[in-house]
Protein backbone atom coordinates (compact mmCIF):
# COMPACT_ATOMS: atom_id res chain seq x y z
CA UNK A 1 0.00 0.00 0.00
CA UNK A 2 1.50 3.53 -0.73
CA UNK A 3 2.48 5.64 1.43
CA UNK A 4 -0.30 8.71 2.48
CA UNK A 5 0.50 10.62 5.11
CA UNK A 6 4.46 11.48 6.71
CA UNK A 7 5.31 13.01 9.68
CA UNK A 8 7.81 16.08 9.14
CA UNK A 9 10.44 16.73 12.23
CA UNK A 10 12.15 19.10 11.40
CA UNK A 11 15.29 20.74 14.04
CA UNK A 12 15.91 24.43 13.03
CA UNK A 13 19.23 24.69 15.18
CA UNK A 14 20.44 21.58 14.21
CA UNK A 15 24.37 21.57 13.11
CA UNK A 16 23.46 23.14 9.09
CA UNK A 17 22.41 26.70 8.30
CA UNK A 18 19.42 26.03 6.17
CA UNK A 19 18.61 27.82 3.02
CA UNK A 20 16.13 30.61 2.57
CA UNK A 21 12.85 28.66 1.63
CA UNK A 22 14.17 25.34 2.61
CA UNK A 23 11.09 23.49 3.72
CA UNK A 24 9.43 24.51 0.45
CA UNK A 25 12.34 23.15 -1.42
CA UNK A 26 11.90 19.81 0.76
CA UNK A 27 8.36 19.66 0.01
CA UNK A 28 8.95 19.81 -3.89
CA UNK A 29 11.78 17.19 -4.13
CA UNK A 30 9.81 14.81 -2.08
CA UNK A 31 6.69 15.48 -3.79
CA UNK A 32 8.76 14.22 -7.11
CA UNK A 33 9.10 10.65 -5.39
CA UNK A 34 5.83 10.44 -3.18
CA UNK A 35 3.35 12.32 -5.41
CA UNK A 36 0.42 11.28 -3.68
CA UNK A 37 1.69 11.78 -0.42
CA UNK A 38 0.35 14.21 2.26
CA UNK A 39 3.47 15.81 4.65
CA UNK A 40 3.03 17.56 7.91
CA UNK A 41 5.87 19.83 9.21
CA UNK A 42 6.31 20.06 13.29
CA UNK A 43 8.85 22.53 14.13
CA UNK A 44 10.64 20.96 17.37
CA UNK A 45 10.97 22.83 20.16
CA UNK A 46 13.39 21.87 23.61
CA UNK A 47 10.96 19.01 24.73
CA UNK A 48 10.28 16.94 21.71
CA UNK A 49 9.08 14.21 23.21
CA UNK A 50 6.01 16.38 24.61
CA UNK A 51 5.14 17.54 21.12
CA UNK A 52 5.02 14.15 19.96
CA UNK A 53 2.94 13.30 23.08
CA UNK A 54 0.11 15.94 21.27
CA UNK A 55 0.59 13.56 17.50
CA UNK A 56 -1.67 11.06 17.16
CA UNK A 57 1.47 9.06 15.32
CA UNK A 58 -0.78 6.34 14.40
CA UNK A 59 -2.17 8.72 11.30
CA UNK A 60 1.27 8.50 9.95
CA UNK A 61 3.11 5.60 7.89
CA UNK A 62 6.42 7.29 8.61
CA UNK A 63 8.28 9.63 10.44
CA UNK A 64 11.43 11.51 8.90
CA UNK A 65 14.00 13.54 11.02
CA UNK A 66 15.63 16.44 9.83
CA UNK A 67 18.17 17.31 12.11
CA UNK A 68 21.31 15.48 13.44
CA UNK A 69 22.05 12.82 15.98
CA UNK A 70 20.75 14.29 19.22
CA UNK A 71 17.71 15.01 17.11
CA UNK A 72 16.77 11.60 15.54
CA UNK A 73 17.83 9.83 19.01
CA UNK A 74 14.95 12.03 20.54
CA UNK A 75 12.38 10.68 18.03
CA UNK A 76 13.45 7.43 18.09
CA UNK A 77 13.66 6.86 21.96
CA UNK A 78 9.82 8.19 22.31
CA UNK A 79 9.21 5.40 19.47
CA UNK A 80 11.31 2.85 21.42
CA UNK A 81 9.73 3.96 25.17
CA UNK A 82 6.00 4.15 23.96
CA UNK A 83 6.61 0.78 21.83
CA UNK A 84 5.08 2.41 18.05
CA UNK A 85 6.37 0.57 15.43
CA UNK A 86 6.85 3.27 12.98
CA UNK A 87 9.39 3.47 10.13
CA UNK A 88 11.83 6.22 10.82
CA UNK A 89 14.31 8.21 8.21
CA UNK A 90 16.78 10.63 8.34
CA UNK A 91 17.62 13.40 6.88
CA UNK A 92 21.58 14.36 8.27
CA UNK A 93 21.55 17.90 8.76
CA UNK A 94 23.88 17.61 12.18
CA UNK A 95 27.11 18.88 13.13
CA UNK A 96 28.88 15.24 12.93
CA UNK A 97 26.04 12.65 11.23
CA UNK A 98 27.60 9.55 13.02
CA UNK A 99 24.23 7.66 12.53
CA UNK A 100 23.71 8.27 9.11
CA UNK A 101 27.00 7.68 7.71
CA UNK A 102 26.72 4.87 9.75
CA UNK A 103 23.65 3.54 7.53
CA UNK A 104 25.06 4.24 4.48
CA UNK A 105 22.35 7.45 4.29
CA UNK A 106 23.32 10.01 1.74
CA UNK A 107 24.91 13.27 3.59
CA UNK A 108 23.95 15.27 0.40
CA UNK A 109 20.07 16.81 0.49
CA UNK A 110 18.58 15.85 -2.37
CA UNK A 111 20.36 11.77 -2.23
CA UNK A 112 19.04 11.97 1.27
CA UNK A 113 15.68 13.44 0.13
CA UNK A 114 15.23 10.68 -2.07
CA UNK A 115 16.34 7.94 0.49
CA UNK A 116 14.05 8.72 2.89
CA UNK A 117 11.18 8.50 0.47
CA UNK A 118 12.34 5.56 -1.52
CA UNK A 119 14.80 3.57 0.86
CA UNK A 120 14.47 -0.09 1.91
CA UNK A 121 12.97 -0.69 5.61
CA UNK A 122 15.08 -2.59 8.02
CA UNK A 123 14.72 -3.73 11.59
CA UNK A 124 17.82 -2.25 13.58
CA UNK A 125 19.46 -2.93 17.11
CA UNK A 126 19.28 -0.89 19.56
CA UNK A 127 21.28 -0.65 22.70
CA UNK A 128 19.66 -0.70 26.34
CA UNK A 129 21.30 0.51 29.50
CA UNK A 130 20.47 -0.38 32.81
CA UNK A 131 17.49 -1.66 31.22
CA UNK A 132 15.79 2.24 31.00
CA UNK A 133 18.67 4.33 28.63
CA UNK A 134 18.10 3.41 24.79
CA UNK A 135 20.95 4.42 22.45
CA UNK A 136 21.31 3.97 18.78
CA UNK A 137 25.19 4.73 17.95
CA UNK A 138 27.53 3.67 20.89
CA UNK A 139 28.63 4.47 24.65
CA UNK A 140 31.78 5.62 26.14
CA UNK A 141 33.18 5.70 29.74
CA UNK A 142 36.36 7.38 30.29
CA UNK A 143 38.36 9.89 28.59
CA UNK A 144 36.62 10.26 25.12
CA UNK A 145 33.25 10.30 27.04
CA UNK A 146 34.74 13.48 29.14
CA UNK A 147 35.84 14.96 25.74
CA UNK A 148 32.48 14.78 24.24
CA UNK A 149 30.98 16.20 27.41
CA UNK A 150 33.12 19.35 27.25
CA UNK A 151 32.54 19.83 23.49
CA UNK A 152 30.00 22.77 23.50
CA UNK A 153 27.10 23.26 21.41
CA UNK A 154 28.21 26.26 19.75
CA UNK A 155 31.61 25.04 18.37
CA UNK A 156 30.11 21.49 17.23
CA UNK A 157 27.58 23.82 15.21
CA UNK A 158 30.62 25.79 13.74
CA UNK A 159 33.56 22.78 13.54
CA UNK A 160 30.96 19.91 13.31
CA UNK A 161 33.17 16.74 14.34
CA UNK A 162 36.68 19.00 14.56
CA UNK A 163 35.41 20.16 17.48
CA UNK A 164 35.43 17.53 19.14
CA UNK A 165 39.04 17.02 17.90
CA UNK A 166 39.83 20.67 19.24
CA UNK A 167 38.55 19.67 22.67
CA UNK A 168 40.86 16.79 22.72
CA UNK A 169 43.68 19.00 22.30
CA UNK A 170 42.93 20.79 24.88
CA UNK A 171 43.46 17.89 27.34
CA UNK A 172 46.50 18.23 29.34
CA UNK A 173 46.68 14.47 29.38
CA UNK A 174 44.80 11.00 28.60
CA UNK A 175 44.00 9.57 31.66
CA UNK A 176 44.25 6.27 31.94
CA UNK A 177 41.47 3.77 34.07
CA UNK A 178 41.54 0.25 35.12
CA UNK A 179 38.59 -1.40 33.22
CA UNK A 180 36.53 -4.30 35.06
CA UNK A 181 33.78 -5.78 32.39
CA UNK A 182 32.11 -8.90 31.34
CA UNK A 183 31.20 -9.88 28.35
CA UNK A 184 28.71 -12.60 27.65
CA UNK A 185 29.61 -13.76 31.43
CA UNK A 186 33.23 -13.66 30.21
CA UNK A 187 35.61 -11.27 32.64
CA UNK A 188 37.86 -8.61 31.62
CA UNK A 189 40.42 -6.29 32.54
CA UNK A 190 42.20 -3.79 30.79
CA UNK A 191 43.57 -0.55 31.00
CA UNK A 192 42.92 2.62 29.13
CA UNK A 193 41.33 6.08 28.33
CA UNK A 194 38.47 4.81 27.27
CA UNK A 195 36.27 2.11 27.10
CA UNK A 196 33.38 1.76 24.04
CA UNK A 197 30.64 -0.38 23.26
CA UNK A 198 29.72 0.53 19.82
CA UNK A 199 26.29 -0.93 17.88
CA UNK A 200 27.57 0.82 14.73
CA UNK A 201 30.44 3.42 14.00
CA UNK A 202 31.37 5.21 11.04
CA UNK A 203 32.80 8.80 10.45
CA UNK A 204 32.81 10.74 6.86
CA UNK A 205 32.18 6.70 5.39
CA UNK A 206 35.10 5.56 6.97
CA UNK A 207 34.59 2.29 8.61
CA UNK A 208 36.51 -0.26 10.39
CA UNK A 209 37.36 -3.63 8.24
CA UNK A 210 35.62 -5.67 10.48
CA UNK A 211 32.04 -4.16 10.34
CA UNK A 212 30.75 -2.72 13.08
CA UNK A 213 26.72 -2.66 12.01
CA UNK A 214 23.16 -2.27 13.14
CA UNK A 215 22.40 -5.88 12.05
CA UNK A 216 24.47 -8.49 13.89
CA UNK A 217 22.66 -8.42 17.40
CA UNK A 218 25.47 -7.69 19.18
CA UNK A 219 28.15 -4.81 20.19
CA UNK A 220 31.72 -4.15 19.68
CA UNK A 221 33.59 -3.43 22.60
CA UNK A 222 36.59 -1.69 22.63
CA UNK A 223 39.60 -0.42 25.12
CA UNK A 224 41.58 2.64 23.62
CA UNK A 225 44.88 2.54 25.11
CA UNK A 226 46.43 5.29 23.65
CA UNK A 227 48.43 8.17 25.85
CA UNK A 228 49.68 10.38 22.93
CA UNK A 229 48.46 11.83 19.58
CA UNK A 230 50.53 9.89 17.75
CA UNK A 231 48.82 6.71 19.49
CA UNK A 232 44.85 7.86 18.90
CA UNK A 233 46.46 8.41 15.10
CA UNK A 234 47.59 4.65 15.49
CA UNK A 235 43.96 3.53 17.15
CA UNK A 236 42.35 4.71 14.13
CA UNK A 237 44.69 2.59 12.20
CA UNK A 238 43.46 -0.48 13.97
CA UNK A 239 39.98 0.29 13.97
CA UNK A 240 40.06 0.65 10.74
CA UNK A 241 42.19 -2.34 8.95
CA UNK A 242 41.40 -4.84 12.17
CA UNK A 243 44.75 -4.93 13.62
CA UNK A 244 44.57 -6.69 16.65
CA UNK A 245 48.20 -7.23 17.57
CA UNK A 246 49.08 -3.32 18.11
CA UNK A 247 48.91 -2.70 21.29
CA UNK A 248 46.50 0.48 21.21
CA UNK A 249 43.34 -1.19 21.23
CA UNK A 250 41.23 -4.23 23.03
CA UNK A 251 38.49 -5.41 21.17
CA UNK A 252 35.55 -8.07 21.55
CA UNK A 253 32.14 -8.56 20.58
CA UNK A 254 29.01 -9.62 22.50
CA UNK A 255 25.15 -9.24 23.46
CA UNK A 256 25.43 -8.35 27.14
CA UNK A 257 28.56 -6.01 28.97
CA UNK A 258 28.77 -5.50 32.32
CA UNK A 259 30.84 -2.61 33.66
CA UNK A 260 32.15 -2.52 36.91
CA UNK A 261 32.42 0.83 39.18
CA UNK A 262 35.30 3.20 38.58
CA UNK A 263 36.67 5.12 41.35
CA UNK A 264 37.99 7.77 39.08
CA UNK A 265 34.63 8.13 36.59
CA UNK A 266 31.58 7.61 36.32
CA UNK A 267 30.71 10.11 33.53
CA UNK A 268 28.96 8.25 30.88
CA UNK A 269 28.99 9.55 27.33
CA UNK A 270 25.26 7.58 25.30
CA UNK A 271 25.01 9.17 22.14
CA UNK A 272 26.14 12.59 23.04
CA UNK A 273 24.17 12.45 26.54
CA UNK A 274 25.79 12.81 29.82
CA UNK A 275 25.03 10.74 32.49
CA UNK A 276 26.17 9.84 36.33
CA UNK A 277 26.29 6.22 36.53
CA UNK A 278 27.87 3.55 38.57
CA UNK A 279 27.18 0.26 37.46
CA UNK A 280 26.14 -0.29 34.01
CA UNK A 281 24.82 -3.32 32.28
CA UNK A 282 24.26 -3.00 28.68
CA UNK A 283 22.20 -5.15 26.38
CA UNK A 284 21.16 -5.29 23.05
CA UNK A 285 17.86 -4.95 21.62
CA UNK A 286 17.57 -6.67 17.64
CA UNK A 287 15.87 -5.64 15.68
CA UNK A 288 13.67 -2.91 17.69
CA UNK A 289 13.46 0.17 15.34
CA UNK A 290 12.60 -0.10 11.91
CA UNK A 291 14.75 2.42 10.27
CA UNK A 292 14.94 3.57 6.42
CA UNK A 293 18.56 2.96 4.80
Amino acid sequence: MPLTKILVIFNPVAGHKYFKGFKEYFFKQSRKFLPQTEFDWLETRPDLAGQLKQVELNNYQRLIVIGGDGTIKEAANFLLKNKIDLPLAILPQGSANILASSLNIPLTLNQAIKTACLGQQKKMDVGLLNGRYYFLICLSIGFWSQVVNETKRGLKIKLGFWAYLFTYFKQKRSRHNNFKFSIDGKAFQSSGNTLVVANALSLFKLKPKKPIDFYDGQFDIMVVKHKTFLGFLTMGVCALFNKRFLPFLFRDCGKKIIIQPSAKNHSVQIDGDRLELKELTVEISPKKLQIIA
